[in-house]
C-alpha cells in the first residue's frame, strides 16, 4: 500500500492559511489590500472580540461580477498576474491569490460585490472552505467581507491567539501602516460601537499623521526628501525630542507597501548617531520609491519584507535623506522658522523677570535646579540662607531645594577644614552625649557580612562633581552612584506599593492629554490595572487621547507622558522569558521606569542630611548593590590599590 497520498482540498487550504492567516490582523491585512487594488477611495473596517468574532472590510472599489466573485475563491486564482514575468514588475499590493481561499477555510465567510455598472450585486456564502449559498444580492457598488469566528475549525490555532486587547492592538498597527501608506484613501476604523480612527483621505499625508500618531508628533516631524539615481526617499523623520524608547515608530514604506526592513532602519539610526542616547530611537515615516524590476517582494509568505537589487545604494539614500534633513533643521527646543526663513526664538523676558520675583513659570526650573548651578548647601552661607533651605526639604528629598534670591546665587567659601570639619564636629558632639571623655584607642568598624551592614557602616566624605558619594569604609574608598542608589530605593517602594495595592497617588492640577496610537491604546487598556497599581490614574478622553489625573507620589508631571510612552513602546516590542510572570514582569518595567524618571541626577547637589537619609534609605532595600537596571550601586577602591597609586 502506498505511504503517500495527496492531502484532500480541506486540509491543504487549513495548510496554506496557516501561512497566510497567522492572526486576525492578517486577515486585516489581506482584505484592505484588495480594497486597495480595487480603486477604493473609502475604507471601512469594524472588527469585534479583537477579531476573532468579527472582522468586516466594506470599500467602494471596482467590485466584481459574479463569475470572478466565485473565481476568487478558488487558490491561485488573481487578476493581478498572467505569467511568471510578471512577478518581476509588481505594482499591487497583492498577487498569489491566496487570500480569499485561506480565510474562508478558516472561518465563517461571506462576500458581497457589485460593479459599479451594475444594478443588481452579488452575494457568497462559506463555511469551512466549503460555498453554502450564492445568488443575486442587493448592496451598494463595492465590497463588502464578512469574516466571523476565524479559527472555529482549528482549535489548536485559536487557542494561541492573545487577548483581545493584544490582537485590537495588532490590527490597529497593521492598519496604522495601511492608512499612512495611503493617504489618498479616507479609512475608518470601528472596534464594536467605538471610532477607534478616521482619517481624511484627501491626499495630505501630514494629515494622515495627525490623524493617526497624533497633533504633538506631527508637530516635530521633519520633512525629507532626497532623490538619486537609485532611490528616491522622501516623508517625514521626528526630531529628537519625540525620540522612543522603541522602534513600531519606524514607518517604512516601499513603493507604498508597508514592509520590515533592517538594512534602511539601520541606516536611519546611523544618521541619527550623536544625537540620541542608547536605547533612545527616531520616529520616521519614510516612502522609498524604487523601480518595481529591482524590488523583490515575493520573498515573504505575508510580503512583509522585500529585497533591493542595489540594497547598499537604497541603504545609502535613506541615511543622506535623514542627514539633510537634520542638518536643515533646528534642532534646539522652542525655536521656530518663519515662512521667510527666519529663525525666530521666544522671548523670554517676561518670564526672567517673573523669575526675579521668585515665581516659575509652569514647566520651568529654578536656577539651581536639575543640571543647572545648584543653589548653595546650609554649609556655604549664612543663617537665612540656612532657614530658606531647611523650609525647602520638607517638600522635596535628597537635595529639594528652593531657590535663594539673584544675589545670593553662585558659590560661597566652605568654613575653615570644610565638609569634613563639619561632620567631625557632629560626631564628636554625639560622642561628648555618651559621657564618654577619653578615647584611647581608635574604633575599628567590624566588616560587614552583608551590602547593608557594609552600607551602614560607611563614614560619608563628601560629593565627587555633585554625582558621586565618597565615603571612607571597611575595605577603603567606596563611591556611591547617587542616582542608581535612589532609583534603587524608589523602585523598590513603587513595587512593594503596587504589589499591596497601596501606592501613593499625587493628584495633578493640570491634567495631562496624551495622544495614543491605536496600538498604544489598545495596551493601556489591557495594563490599565498594572498602571493603577503603581499609581497613575488615568482614563481613555475620546479617541485615542489618554487623560492622566494622578501620578505616583514623587514623580514629577514634566516626565509623565514620556515614561507612559516609552513604557507602551516597550510593551510592543516586549519578549517574556518562560516562567515569568507577565503581570510581575510588566509592574517591575513600571516600577523601574518610574524610579529611573524621578530619582535624583547627576549634578544634584546634596546636603549632609540628604546623603545621611540616602545611605540608610539604601541600606534599607532588598537589593542595594545594584539599580532597577542592573547597574552598580556601589564600588570599591580598596586601600592596597590607593598605596599602590601613591606608590607606597
Amino acid at each position: 500500500m502506498a505511504r503517500i497520498h495527496l492531502l484532500d482540498e480541506q486540509t491543504a487550504n487549513q495548510i496554506a492559511a496557516g501561512e497566510v492567516v497567522e492572526r486576525p490582523a492578517s486577515v486585516v491585512k489581506e482584505l484592505v489590500e484588495n480594497a486597495l487594488d480595487a480603486g477604493a477611495k473609502r475604507i471601512v473596517v469594524e472588527v469585534s472580540g479583537g477579531g476573532r468574532d468579527l472582522v468586516r472590510v466594506s470599500d467602494d472599489g471596482s467590485g466584481m461580477l459574479p463569475e470572478d466573485a466565485r473565481l476568487a475563491l478558488q487558490r491561485h486564482a488573481t487578476s493581478k498576474i498572467r505569467t511568471a514575468d510578471d512577478l518581476s514588475c509588481i505594482t499591487t499590493m497583492g498577487f498569489r491569490g491566496e487570500a480569499l481561499p485561506s480565510i474562508a477555510a478558516v472561518a465563517q465567510f461571506e462576500l458581497v460585490t457589485r460593479p459599479h455598472d451594475q444594478l443588481a450585486g452579488y452575494r457568497i456564502v462559506v463555511e469551512g472552505g466549503q460555498i453554502t449559498e450564492a445568488g443575486e444580492h442587493g448592496c451598494p457598488a463595492g465590497t463588502r467581507v464578512t469574516v466571523r469566528n476565524l479559527f472555529y475549525n482549528v482549535p489548536a490555532r485559536l487557542k494561541y491567539l492573545k487577548t483581545n486587547a493584544t490582537e485590537m492592538g495588532q490590527i490597529g498597527d497593521m492598519l496604522t501602516r495601511l492608512a499612512l501608506a495611503n493617504p489618498d484613501v479616507a479609512f475608518r476604523f470601528h472596534s464594536g460601537q467605538v471610532q477607534v480612527f478616521a482619517t481624511p483621505g484627501n491626499g495630505d499625508l501630514m494629515g494622515a499623521i495627525t490623524a493617526l500618531l497624533g497633533r504633538e508628533v506631527a508637530k516635530e516631524l521633519i520633512p525629507v526628501d532626497y532623490r538619486d539615481d537609485a532611490a528616491r526617499v522622501w516623508g517625514y523623520i521626528g526630531r529628537p525630542s519625540i525620540a522612543r524608547a522603541g522602534r513600531n515608530h519606524q514607518y517604512f514604506f516601499v513603493n507604498r507597501r508597508a514592509i520590515r526592513t533592517i538594512g534602511a532602519r539601520y541606516a536611519l539610526e546611523e544618521a541619527y548617531a550623536h544625537l540620541l542616547p542608547g536605547g533612545r530611537y527616531p520616529v520616521c515615516i519614510l516612502f522609498i520609491e524604487v523601480e518595481p524590476r529591482e524590488v523583490d517582494v515575493n520573498v515573504h509568505p505575508t510580503k512583509a519584507e522585500v529585497r533591493f537589487e542595489r540594497d547598499r545604494e537604497v541603504r545609502a539614500a535613506v541615511y543622506k535623506a535623514a542627514r539633510q534633513g537634520l542638518g536643515g533643521a533646528l534642532l534646539i527646543p522652542g525655536t521656530e522658522i518663519t515662512a521667510d526663513g527666519e529663525v525666530q526664538v521666544p522671548d523670554r523676558a517676561g518670564e526672567k523677570a517673573a523669575i526675579q520675583r521668585g515665581w516659575v513659570p509652569p514647566g520651568a526650573r529654578r536656577p539651581g535646579e536639575g543640571g543647572g548651578r545648584a543653589a548653595p548647601p546650609p554649609w556655604q552661607a549664612g543663617g537665612a540662607q540656612t532657614a530658606r533651605s531647611s523650609a525647602a526639604e520638607t517638600a522635596a528629598p535628597y537635595g529639594g531645594r528652593s531657590a535663594a534670591p539673584p544675589e545670593s546665587w553662585g558659590p560661597a567659601p566652605l568654613p575653615a577644614g570644610g565638609l569634613q570639619s563639619i561632620l567631625a564636629d557632629r560626631a564628636a558632639g554625639e560622642v561628648a552625649a555618651t559621657g564618654i571623655t577619653q578615647v584611647t584607642q581608635a574604633i575599628l568598624v567590624p566588616h560587614p557580612t552583608d551590602p547593608a551592614g557594609l552600607i551602614r557602616a560607611l563614614r560619608p566624605l563628601g560629593q565627587i562633581h555633585r554625582s558621586y558619594i565618597a565615603c571612607d569604609g571597611p575595605e577603603g574608598l567606596y563611591l556611591i552612584d547617587q542616582h542608581a542608589a535612589h532609583e534603587r530605593i524608589f523602585f523598590e517602594r513603587l513595587y512593594r506599593a503596587a504589589e499591596e495595592a497601596e501606592a501613593a497617588v499625587q493628584p495633578l492640577l493640570f491634567p495631562i492629554t496624551l495622544d495614543l496610537t491605536p496600538a498604544q491604546m489598545a495596551l493601556w487598556q489591557e495594563n490599565a490595572a498594572i498602571f493603577a497599581e503603581s499609581g497613575f490614574e488615568a482614563e481613555p478622553f475620546g479617541g485615542n487621547t489618554l487623560l492622566i489625573q494622578g501620578v505616583p507620589a514623587g514623580l514629577g508631571p514634566d516626565h509623565v507622558a514620556r515614561l507612559v510612552s516609552d513604557f507602551l513602546d516597550r510593551l510592543q516590542e516586549e519578549r517574556i522569558a518562560p516562567g515569568t510572570s507577565v503581570t510581575d514582569r510588566r509592574r517591575r518595567v513600571v516600577a523601574a521606569m518610574a524610579a529611573c524618571k524621578a530619582a535624583i541626577k547627576a549634578r544634584d547637589a546634596l546636603q549632609p542630611e540628604d546623603i545621611a537619609a540616602l545611605l540608610s534609605d539604601l541600606a534599607a532595600c532588598e537589593s542595594p548593590a545594584t539599580c532597577p537596571h542592573g547597574r552598580p550601586t556601589i564600588i570599591c577602591v580598596p586601600v592596597e590599590e590607593l598605596e599602590k597609586r601613591f606608590k607606597r
